[in-house]
């Protein structure tokens, strides 16, 4: 199976990142993005049409602003025909803010994205989480199932390792309850998880693929799988898969393999958080510590490139090959001469995808621009350079 770029092209120059795509009943594409990351003073979501299948886009529909003072929000978009949801946490710059209230809210639409409930809470559905993966509605039952990351409890956040839950709704979103936990295989140490995407196999199994997030220098930041076979209700121990992904998502389709895409970089480039030390740490921030990176002599993945990758597996997600690196259309090229962190930093990010029909799949992301400063202070390494919005048509040749 080999597939191509057939076009490229913005969707939204202004300040954004972060986009999801869905589609709805009648085939209006839509599209939610943020202006900032990581609940950064500021940060809102903006709500997107095109009704020539993504050609052009109209101006932003709807907003989501915080409601907090001085916080931000960051979010996901689900479209389920005209049952559509924006799932997201408010806060404050989740790592670097000294105070960080959180909370967690859901927003309903049964008319494809033209009105909008307001802001239900779903702090009292188990524990406050980041909402990043796509809901999903099951076969069998009609269950909807939102995959979710967070701490116990965002809104009291004192240290601790993330935790990967579902959460379900069995009347159409209105209301929603904790459905599981997926915990980490004990034997893997000093990787935890966070970034979850979530699907259902055509056997009927449920599929998680996680980030992988290392604290460790000796601990490779595999990314991780874990199976269901009850609906969501209990998973396997979530172990390793042979790749390093960011932001994943899923597509599952009855007449190829089960694809796979995400961010993703060099299998020899070995990356950790370590601590700050205190000369290190910026005055007023809670940030406490920072991305580093390091060469291998070995690659531990079967990647060679960065950004945003189309991926296959043939074994239900346990190993996964590399098909095709998005492309950014300003044709930004970066030298192999560029350090590692700087490459890191440089690529391609956050993807979603929608499957236009049986050979083409339309994917955006985040495409960081390192020619366009953003003159803002307080704003962390990658974040000092301007971020569009891109797209890639892509097809099954």
């Amino acid at each position: 199976m080999k597939w191509n770029i057939e076009k490229k092209y913005e969707i939204c120059a202004a300040p954004s990142q972060a986009p999801y795509l869905g589609r709805t009943a009648g085939g209006d594409l839509l599209l939610l993005h943020a202006n900032f990351c990581d609940c950064m003073p500021g940060c809102h979501l903006t709500l997107r049409r095109s009704t020539d299948g993504g050609h052009t886009w109209g101006q932003p529909e709807m907003t989501v602003e915080p409601s907090i003072e001085g916080a931000g929000v960051e979010g996901s978009f689900s479209c389920l025909g005209d049952l559509a949801f924006i799932a997201y946490l408010e806060g404050c710059d989740l790592k670097r803010h000294p105070f960080n209230p959180t909370r967690c809210w859901i927003m309903r639409s049964t008319d494809g994205g033209r009105h909008w409930s307001g802001p239900q809470s779903l702090d009292g559905a188990g524990a406050a989480m980041m909402p990043s993966g796509k809901i999903i509605r099951l076969r069998n039952n009609g269950r909807l199932l939102l995959p979710a990351w967070g701490f116990v409890g965002w809104l009291n956040r004192a240290g601790g390792n993330p935790h990967n839950y579902i959460l379900a709704s069995d009347d159409e979103g209105l209301s929603w309850h904790l459905h599981a936990r997926i915990r980490k295989d004990p034997a893997t140490q000093g990787v935890e998880m966070c970034e979850i995407a979530l699907c259902e196999l055509l056997d009927g199994r449920l599929l998680t693929i996680m980030r992988g997030d290392s604290h460790n220098p000796d601990a490779f930041a595999y990314s991780f799988r874990s199976i269901s076979e009850d609906g969501g209700k209990t998973w396997s121990p979530a172990a390793p898969t042979n790749i390093s992904v960011c932001e994943p998502r899923l597509v599952v389709t009855e007449d190829q393999p089960l694809l796979l895409v995400a961010r993703s970089w060099p299998g020899n480039r070995h990356l950790w958080y370590r601590p700050l030390g205190e000369h290190e740490r910026e005055p007023g921030s809670g940030q406490t510590e920072t991305l580093a990176a390091e060469e291998l002599d070995e690659s531990r993945t079967p990647v060679s490139d960065y950004g945003v990758m189309l991926f296959t597996s043939n074994d239900d997600g346990q190993t996964w090959e590399p098909l095709l690196t998005m492309q950014n259309p300003r044709d930004l090229k970066l030298s192999d001469e560029n350090d590692r962190q700087m490459r890191h930093r440089y690529q391609a990010g956050f993807p979603d995808v929608l499957v236009l029909d049986r050979d083409r799949l339309m994917v955006v992301f985040r495409q960081p621009d390192p020619g366009v400063q953003v003159d803002r202070p307080g704003l962390t390494y990658s974040h000092t350079f301007q971020r569009f919005v891109a797209a890639n048509i892509i097809v099954r040749q």
